[in-house]
């Protein structure tokens, strides 16, 4: 089945290969067989182009074009088993409107080539109605245009894969103590030492006076995927986590369950947390159990899933 694109392309052109044929009422009336273009290459492999003026007899495509992308026995290939996979797509030049229509064997079909099957296309590319139909700019002044697009697939063996693993009770929380947490009211940002879960380091970072638009507010509470990690460029770690600070009553611990994509390429996708975690009201409020009488503040964070990339 014959894809045929619904917009035309105007820029760019063809880009592996344009075979332009002028006086084709001459080829229609003399070629009852088929023309082989010279050889152009693409994806390092050799090509012709194989066109039918009056169409494929083997196909039954009389009253059509046919056209035909066939790899070149020049290639040299190391044994008989060979096989080239190729997504490729036509155009028939618009001479008109100066476009490409672009006409596929079937949209996004990939084709094997091998020892056997040498030639892959369109046995009706066009009905001959169409393509001589003026209006439509493929046959103008007896001269009309005919590209290729050829994309070999390569495997290249890379790959990965991605598990969502689920955090052991054993590993998944990690508690910070953080005594005379009232002398650190202007000490700015505070970070814990870094712990291991799922074979990465991460830290808590905690911001006694607040931060950003909740300065002097409420406590600022984030987990951060430490420097010291460096994940392979444009690859994340997922954690699913929540931060806690504990009520040392524990009657009201204050708590956030949160998700996010870490990377230590910048900073802003290195941390991820709350700055509203709790008012600071509530929290110098002995009511409210947050610190112990020595003064001592207790983060947890709680990891329920991370991800692992093989």
């Amino acid at each position: 089945m014959v894809s045929i694109g619904k917009v035309k392309r105007e820029f760019p052109p063809p880009a592996h290969f344009i075979m332009e044929i002028e006086s084709y009422s001459q080829l229609f009336a003399k070629f009852d067989d088929r023309y082989q273009s010279g050889i152009f290459e693409a994806g390092d492999y050799k090509w012709r182009l194989v066109f039918y003026p009056n169409g494929d007899k083997k196909s039954n495509a009389s009253g059509h074009i046919s056209l035909y992308l066939a790899i070149d026995d020049a290639n040299n290939h190391r044994d008989n088993n060979w096989s080239v996979y190729v997504n490729f797509k036509f155009f028939v030049q618009d001479q008109n409107e100066n476009k490409y229509l672009p006409i596929e064997e079937a949209k996004g079909v990939v084709r094997e080539f091998n020892r056997r099957k040498k030639e892959w296309g369109c046995d009706r590319l066009l009905s001959l109605e169409a393509f001589m139909e003026p209006s439509n700019g493929y046959l103008v002044n007896d001269c009309c245009a005919f590209g290729v697009e050829v994309f070999v697939i390569k495997s290249t063996g890379c790959g990965e894969t991605l598990s969502m693993v689920s955090v052991e009770p054993a590993e998944s929380t990690h508690p910070w103590e953080i005594r005379n947490f009232r002398n650190l009211a202007y000490a700015g940002s505070q970070y814990s030492e870094s712990f291991t879960v799922k074979e990465r380091k991460w830290r808590i970072k905690i911001c006694p006076m607040g931060d950003g638009s909740e300065m002097g507010r409420s406590l600022a509470l984030y987990l951060i995927l430490d420097k010291e990690e460096s994940p392979q460029p444009n690859r994340k770690v997922y954690a699913k986590f929540k931060l806690r600070v504990l009520d040392h009553r524990r009657i009201n611990h204050s708590e956030k369950q949160l998700s996010h994509w870490f990377t230590t390429k910048n900073s802003k996708d290195s941390e991820w947390g709350s700055n509203e975690f709790v008012p600071l009201m509530d929290l110098y409020d002995p009511g409210c159990g947050y610190l112990n009488n020595d003064g001592t503040l207790i983060v947890h964070v709680e990891f329920a899933v991370v991800s692992e990339v093989n």
